[in-house]
């Protein structure tokens, strides 16, 4: 049963705050890519991690296949942030879509994998 409380995406762990993406995109960040898909993430002072998910209107006009993009995004993350779990103190991490393409669910889950096991291994090391 702890298992699935793993396996959520509460509200706490979105991050929608003006003040917060401010910092994330204005400066002092570190960003990981595993193409299509591109994180930008700096630790917080929350102390959880907090996730944007982001596909341009750019890439997709249509909004069904933006929130498709952003569907399968979140849901990688919700399954794979248990390998963030074990940092200590918080991090603000946005997922960025970064081609014109639709992917399959595996593939997407891949590459989130990927970046978080990267963004892991970056504050570990920078800590």
């Amino acid at each position: 049963m702890a298992d699935v409380a793993l396996h959520t995406f509460p509200k706490e762990e979105r991050l929608c705050s003006r003040k917060a993406l401010e910092e994330l995109f204005g400066g002092g960040r570190q960003s990981v890519s595993a193409f299509p898909v591109r994180a930008v993430f700096m630790p917080n002072e929350v102390g959880t991690v907090r996730v944007l998910v982001s596909v341009s209107k750019r890439y997709f006009k249509r909004a069904v296949k933006r929130n498709r993009i952003k569907r399968q995004l979140r849901e990688a993350y919700r399954l794979q942030k248990d390998l963030l779990q074990p940092l200590e103190g918080g991090l603000d991490i946005a997922l960025l879509w970064t081609s014109d393409e639709m992917l399959p669910s595996e593939k997407v889950q891949r590459k989130v994998q990927n970046i978080l096991q990267r963004i892991r291994e970056s504050v570990v090391l920078s800590s």
